[in-house]
């Protein structure tokens, strides 16, 4: 529960820093005339790039000088060596998947060389591996599960562009 309560003051805190940063940009874009619609995709962007760093880096207390540095090579061991690998699943896993759709998704909308599967993949995947490298050096652990759900995440998230590109051209 405890967790569910911070996801929510996150959502909160993220709405209220992106209002607060984006309006200034959006009046100044308005005044050179760029088209709502872009605006709305570069702003999606942002959003996901901005979450993925908050959530994952900002939102808990960062060390400079932590006294373990914790990283984890050996894939999906948390099905074997967690206890409740269900609640594994729910509180660590599935947050990562769904914090990586986003980006998935908006990238191709964004950037149309880079609307192939593969281009979107390298470019998640580079995402979450430089999250992970700083995630090492802050006190927090680096882990490849964390990897593997974050570009399921993105495979997820570029799925649902496809569908949504498929659904306009109609």
């Amino acid at each position: 529960m405890h967790r569910i309560q911070a996801y929510i003051t996150l959502a909160i805190i993220f709405i209220i820093v992106i209002i607060t940063l984006y309006l200034p940009i959006m009046l100044k874009l308005n005044r050179k005339g760029v088209s709502i619609g872009k605006q709305v995709r570069y702003l999606g962007l942002f959003c996901s790039i901005f979450l993925i760093v908050f959530a994952t880096i900002l939102f808990v207390p960062i060390t400079l000088h932590p006294q373990h540095h914790i990283l984890n090579l050996i894939p999906f061991n948390w099905i074997f060596e967690e206890k409740d690998a269900i609640n594994h699943l729910i509180i660590e896993v599935i947050p990562n998947i769904m914090l990586f759709i986003p980006l998935g998704l908006f990238i191709p909308i964004v950037y149309r060389n880079k609307r192939t599967i593969f281009k979107t993949i390298i470019f998640v995947l580079l995402i979450t591996l430089s999250v992970e490298f700083v995630q090492y050096f802050i006190g927090r652990s680096s882990d490849i599960n964390d990897v593997i759900a974050n570009t399921l995440g993105g495979i997820i998230g570029y799925g649902l562009f496809l569908l949504i590109n498929r659904l306009i051209k109609k």
